[in-house]
């Protein structure tokens, strides 16, 4: 994202291998996609873990509760996997706005459309934008119908949008979700990120530390990652790609055995925003 730096936190495909109960399930994703709304998180990797992998799942639930209200029925299937989505809450983020009037929408208000109709090769679309019609989109380029696109208003009168690129859009816009074969290699790939291993083991975030941290490099990209529930992070990867990364322990003196991810992720994410990470 141009002039921000991007937040990314990496959780596992066995994230839900403790239960079997699809509604515990759904609403343990549930609780993450809000921690990362809530803290401005651009990326959710999920990398496979071998000894449990429901990758498609979360992901599955994640897009669900990222997609605006308005174009679920249209991007999203439904199955038998998200019969209970309806109790997760909304992430009530901007890019899921709750105003539905036409007429409300301003000159430079931002939108997440999908194409309903193709006008042709010569460029233009038809695109729905969660109001009471689907608007015309200026574009110089034929799109398929069902293509998902952020848009800006330009005229009201008479309503029509210009499709735009997501790091143009200058406040939170919610989440990617990628699904990655193994954490080792994708820390790897990362260039210029500040990269945070959680860990029960790892040296405790003080404020003395999160304030280092803060310092050692305020306008790189932050990537937070989490371990399973059943083994922590270092587990899955190598005792030579561990001496290239700190762990922190996010929760010292935690008054429970054991931390779930979920839990994890909020109270990481909450301590980490209190470093500055943007200008």
């Amino acid at each position: 994202m141009t002039g921000r730096c991007e937040r990314a936190i990496l959780i596992p495909s066995s994230l839900t291998m403790e239960s079997r109960d699809m509604r515990v399930n759904t609403l343990k994703v549930g609780q993450i996609a809000r921690a990362a709304a809530v803290f401005r998180v651009n990326r959710i990797v999920i990398y496979r873990d071998p000894e449990f992998d429901d990758s498609w799942f979360i992901s599955l639930v994640l897009r669900y509760m990222e997609t605006p209200q308005y174009l679920r029925k249209m991007l999203i299937p439904r199955q038998k996997e998200l019969r209970h989505v309806g109790m997760l809450p909304p992430l009530r983020t901007a890019h899921h706005p709750i105003n539905s009037r036409s007429e409300s929408l301003k000159i430079g208000e931002y939108r997440v459309g999908a194409v309903v109709e193709s006008v042709g090769s010569d460029g233009g679309a038809w695109v729905e934008i969660g109001i009471n019609r689907p608007i015309p989109l200026r574009t110089g380029e034929e799109l398929p119908v069902g293509q998902r696109l952020s848009v800006r208003i330009f005229s009201q009168e008479p309503l029509a949008a210009e499709p735009v690129e997501q790091k143009d859009i200058p406040h939170y816009w919610g989440y990617e979700i990628v699904v990655v074969d193994s954490l080792e290699s994708y820390l790897a790939s990362l260039k210029d990120a500040r990269i945070v291993l959680t860990s029960r083991d790892g040296q405790p975030a003080t404020p003395q530390v999160l304030l280092k941290l803060g310092q050692s490099g305020q306008k790189g990209d932050l990537v937070v990652a989490f371990g399973s529930p059943a083994r922590g992070v270092d587990a899955f990867l190598s005792e030579e790609s561990m001496k290239r990364y700190e762990m922190f322990n996010t929760i010292p003196h935690q008054g429970t055995e054991t931390v779930r991810v979920e839990e994890a992720i909020f109270a990481t994410l909450a301590l980490l925003n209190l470093v500055s990470l943007e200008d």
